[in-house]
């Protein structure tokens, strides 16, 4: 009885001894690898692995950076937006991220504006971005314009009746301003009369419901600013054309009296005076948006006939083939108005379009580009360093409402967030940099049937009934050691 208590003793605290000093080892281990991590991804696509792209600017940053996740609590998406926010993390210790329900806390949601599950609001060099999807492309975009000092300038022309960004009533514009100062844009308004050209700092100029016509040296400056590259917006309401009608038709795009009735709004509680639009055009600009858009009061806005060479017009919204376009007002103030096809436009009604220009192809065509003289005169005047840096290309976009994004409207279904892609892509700011998906190719393993009953019997017999043998046996050998 002594031998065996002297024994147990023995063997026991050999066992606790080595227990101890195995616990220390792995804590050793544990304080480690906290402190200094180490990842090996062992996946053909690297599909855990950032590109050199995002290391690069990650590596770059200097400040906190925190990102606020919007998921649904026990999300399928939130693991896969853990899994890229700790690659970020893993590569700098400055990025930190949190998940946050917008159904357990709706002032949180509403704090930073959020209508969709899986938006990302990233916060830090004081001052603040959202994105709408956790990609790596998207969220490398979105902490490279955190960290860019520069921003980039909206200019709203003033002075012929537009929309107000400072009237805080349901006509101002005063939430397109601050959407577009959380997008890191700078917001100004601009009035031509005061200068002699459009500002060389302006990334987007926008005209935004005019209700005077505009002067010629206005229009000239307008001319001018597209011929070097611009990027100009024009959101005209029925009855109102600020006399730019002859100025949009030379750009290929043409607009006419009228004002869209669409029945299908009924379907969602509004009035035949707000045509919707759920389907969009092949572009940047909508790829990937999937949302109804509202457009209270539009007209219709179409491309010409016969573009001006170098010119190219892209429809981006238009109605459903319910709608159409009614030229009498009076019959409308009556309540009459029905579908004319001798004078009515049916349906799908464009509601905005975009004209692209080739600057190039453009002065190419022109009598003065053709004439030697001229030519070289224009050589003469431009310095070489100038001439190079010309942009090669300018865009018109052209809508028939502005009201789609008034203090009223910019926050109904998609309205806002279809403004804030079209100034993105006219700003250049819809990717700074490009980051191509991995593809998870797989490598199916074709097996016979004989091999897959193998296989079946080795995993769920031979392997178990080996460890019970084995168990057994060393079970046998220590008690006829005792």
């Amino acid at each position: 009885m002594l031998t065996n208590r002297r024994r147990f003793w023995k063997y026991g605290s050999n066992a606790l001894v080595s227990s101890i000093f195995f616990l220390g080892i792995l804590t050793i281990v544990v304080l480690i690898a906290d402190r200094h991590p180490w990842r090996l991804d062992l996946t053909k696509s690297g599909a855990f692995t950032l590109s050199e792209q995002t290391r690069n600017v990650l590596n770059s940053i200097k400040e906190p950076i925190e990102i606020k996740a919007f998921y649904a609590t026990a999300a399928p998406e939130e693991a896969e937006a853990k899994d890229l926010f700790e690659t970020y993390q893993y590569y700098n210790k400055r990025i930190s991220y949190q998940f946050i329900d917008p159904d357990r806390q709706p002032e949180k949601a509403r704090q930073y504006d959020i209508r969709s599950y899986g938006t990302l609001v990233l916060e830090g060099y004081g001052k603040q971005h959202t994105i709408l999807d956790a990609t790596e492309e998207s969220l490398t975009n979105g902490i490279l314009k955190l960290t860019r000092e520069q921003q980039k300038k909206i200019y709203f022309l003033i002075g012929h009746g537009e929309h107000s960004l400072e009237e805080l009533d349901k006509e101002g514009y005063s939430t397109v301003k601050s959407a577009l100062q959380k997008e890191n844009y700078d917001v100004e308004e601009l009035n031509l009369l005061q200068h002699e050209r459009v500002p060389d700092d302006v990334s987007v100029l926008v005209i935004a419901g005019p209700r005077k016509p505009l002067f010629g040296q206005e229009l000239t400056a307008l001319r001018n600013y597209l011929d070097q590259g611009g990027k100009l917006m024009v959101f005209l309401d029925p009855t109102f054309d600020a006399g730019l009608k002859e100025f949009l038709r030379q750009y290929g795009i043409g607009i006419s009296d009228d004002i869209v009735i669409d029945k299908l709004s009924k379907v969602f509680g509004g009035s035949y005076l707000l045509p919707v639009v759920t389907e969009y055009g092949l572009h940047k600009i909508t790829e990937n948006f999937n949302v109804a858009t509202f457009y209270p009061e539009a007209r219709s806005v179409r491309p010409a006939k016969d573009l001006p060479k170098g010119i190219e017009v892209e429809i981006l919204a238009s109605t459903s083939p319910n709608a159409w376009a009614e030229t009498d007002f009076d019959l409308l103030q009556q309540g009459q108005a029905s579908f004319d096809e001798k004078t009515d436009q049916a349906g799908p009604v464009p509601l905005m379009v975009l004209a692209e220009m080739n600057l190039t192809d453009i002065k190419a065509n022109q009598p003065e580009a053709k004439s030697e003289t001229s030519s070289s005169k224009e050589k003469k005047d431009i310095p070489k360093d100038q001439d190079s840096m010309q942009a090669e290309s300018a865009y018109l976009l052209v809508a028939g409402d502005s009201d789609f994004i008034n203090n009223t409207h910019f926050g109904l279904s998609g309205n806002g967030d279809f403004f804030l892609n079209i100034v993105n892509f006219l700003a250049e700011e819809e990717n700074l940099i490009t980051i191509e998906p991995r593809k998870g190719d797989g490598q199916p393993v074709m097996l016979t049937q004989s091999q897959a009953q193998m296989l079946l019997w080795t995993v769920l017999v031979f392997v178990p009934l080996t460890l019970l043998l084995i168990g057994v046996g060393v079970y046998r050998v220590r008690r006829s050691q005792r």
